[in-house]
């Protein structure tokens, strides 16, 4: 009697430990190699959201939290990487997102609207440019708005017959070259530093296609014309300073951005190049890629 006693306090024993253990076991949740996880936190809710893990993509895991006290959330940040990932603006700022970008632009370069006699070529006529963005995205990723700076340099080529002079009333004029010279060279350069401000619109998400609008407000703060050509087997490098261009000018840009090709470019300036009585009246024009 008492070893039956015995064997059935065993065998209940044993049933309340497997109950114990299978409750135990079914609040805890393994997911291996989830695809993507998204927690979501709001002042008194936190959702959770796994789509996808090991050899199931099609698998989908939600959860809700009621949170009873917004300070009992604790995050932890393990690398830079997660950081990035993790939106920490308040609520009411929880759509928004800055982020900064750099930016090398390479293009040729040349004048439109110049009198006849001014020839000007593209090759090497090169335009480098270099600067840093910061980008807005008020209203999800494919709307940005962006402010920045940066430097520019513009290299102008003309045809080898003429070269630029100043006359005595300091304008810059062409003068064609006497019989003689070799290797002759005509070019003009300057630099600024620039404030571009701009608006893209990307239409799909990873931000392969889009098209971009933007001002860029130039301070010409040097400028120089020079004359290379070889006479009598010497070299001669002759240059003009202070040539009259406009302190400050603004081009209008457009952006163009496709799958397989850089980010192209084209820039013209309604501003004139030449103060008044400086110089004849041009604009210039540009385009190129530009690299993000």
């Amino acid at each position: 009697m008492n070893r039956t006693k015995k064997t059935v306090a065993a065998i209940l024993f044993g049933c309340l430990a497997t109950s114990a253990s299978a409750v135990e076991a079914q609040d805890t949740l393994v997911i291996e190699e989830a695809n993507k996880v998204k927690i979501e936190t709001r002042d008194t809710v936190q959702r959770i959201v796994i789509s996808g893990m090991k050899n199931d993509p099609e698998f989908h895991y939600v959860q809700r939290i009621s949170i009873p006290d917004s300070s009992a959330v604790r995050r932890s940040i393990v690398s830079v990487r997660d950081f990035n990932k993790t939106n920490i603006l308040k609520k009411k700022n929880e759509n928004s997102k800055w982020d900064t970008s750099g930016r090398l632009s390479l293009g040729l370069n040349t004048m439109v609207d110049a009198p006849d006699d001014y020839d000007f070529k593209l090759w090497p006529a090169l335009e480098i440019g270099i600067g840093m963005n910061h980008n807005w995205h008020p209203f999800g990723k494919q709307n940005e708005w962006s402010i920045g700076w940066g430097i520019n340099w513009h290299h102008y080529c003309l045809d080898d017959d003429k070269y630029f002079t100043k006359d005595a009333q300091n304008m810059i004029t062409l003068t064609p070259y006497p019989a003689g010279p070799e290797d002759r060279r005509t070019s003009m350069n300057t630099f600024s530093l620039q404030l571009p401000l701009g608006y893209t619109h990307y239409f799909d998400k990873k931000h392969k296609w889009s098209l971009g609008l933007g001002v860029i407000v130039n301070w010409n703060v040097y400028g120089k014309a020079n004359r290379n050509y070889t006479l009598n087997d010497e070299d001669y490098d002759i240059g003009t300073r202070h040539i009259g261009q406009m302190p400050f000018t603004f081009d209008g840009v457009i952006y163009v951005d496709v799958p397989y090709l850089p980010k192209l470019y084209c820039k013209y300036s309604p501003s004139k190049f030449f103060r008044e009585s400086r110089g004849p009246e041009m604009h210039q024009l540009s385009f190129g890629i530009c690299l993000e």
